[in-house]
């Protein structure tokens, strides 16, 4: 494998014996002098072929520290768990982990609804949720809130998962999010750039919040200091997410709650700032 230029000391662009190019990841990868022959590929953790402007954009936005510690505790799934996980979800988990410390820096800490759920469901998982919030304090020292482990435990259920979704389903899903985008953009008098990652992360977002207004699994908890701040701070946003839990509410006949719309407020304003 040919490694062709640094992105960071663990993360650097390649090419493999078919010209293919990459985006791999391992440690002191990009360390060396490029362009190099990389001759033990025993030190690459991590390989993303799908090489797009976008995902140079996240891989760069992401601290090499965090994606050590998204490898990290990706092959302890892996170990553990003894299953075959998707091989890019360390790099979704790593987004994820990146914008959590962004807002625990910015003094939002939001807390995930799903929590007892996942306990109970899936122990193992949230086991290494937890385990994972030391590997992150350790390898990035950054303290998460212990929230933040249901939240690693659910990006390797993601990872696990293969199950096929109802086609039916699927669709309506669809639907709904273009109904969401459609009153963003009436919102903020904007087009939204559908092909951007921060869109593709709210998508996944809603997929999962939609996922549980049909399960009935929306929490009944509430913060309603924080979203009171919140909506403070960023009144169009709150207002925002208020037509938008209406909408689901509509569509799904089920009342969204309070954390939910702190979700939305934060991924609404993540992509919208960021354009």
């Amino acid at each position: 494998m040919l490694i062709t230029k640094k992105i960071n000391n663990n993360v650097a662009m390649a090419r493999d014996d078919r010209g293919n190019e990459l985006v791999v990841f391992g440690k002191g990868v990009g360390f060396p002098k490029t362009p190099y022959l990389l001759t033990d590929e025993s030190a690459v953790q991590g390989v993303f072929s799908n090489v797009n402007d976008g995902i140079l954009s996240l891989v760069r936005s992401i601290s090499g520290e965090v994606i050590d510690a998204s490898l990290e505790i990706m092959d302890a799934a892996r170990t553990e768990l003894e299953v075959e996980l998707n091989p890019n979800a360390f790099l979704t988990l790593a987004d994820h982990l990146q914008f959590a410390a962004e807002r625990v820096e910015g003094g939002y800490e939001i807390g995930n609804p799903l929590a007892g759920t996942v306990k109970v469901v899936y122990p193992r998982e949230f086991a290494l949720g937890e385990r994972g919030l030391a590997i992150v304090r350790d390898t990035a020292g950054i303290e998460l809130p212990a929230s933040e482990a249901t939240s690693i435990a659910m990006h390797i259920v993601n990872a696990e998962d293969g199950a096929a979704a109802d086609m039916d389903e699927i669709m309506r899903t669809l639907k709904t999010i273009d109904g969401v985008t459609a009153i963003i953009e009436r919102s903020f008098e904007t087009e939204v750039d559908r092909g951007s990652y921060s869109y593709a992360r709210f998508t996944t977002h809603l997929r999962l919040l939609i996922r549980r207004l049909l399960d009935g699994d929306i929490s009944d908890a509430s913060n309603p200091e924080l979203l009171s701040r919140i909506a403070e701070d960023f009144p169009a946003f709150s207002s925002c997410a208020d037509e938008i839990c209406h909408y689901l509410g509509e569509r799904y006949a089920r009342p969204t709650g309070d954390e939910e719309k702190l979700y939305l407020m934060m991924h609404i304003n993540r992509f919208i700032s960021s354009r």
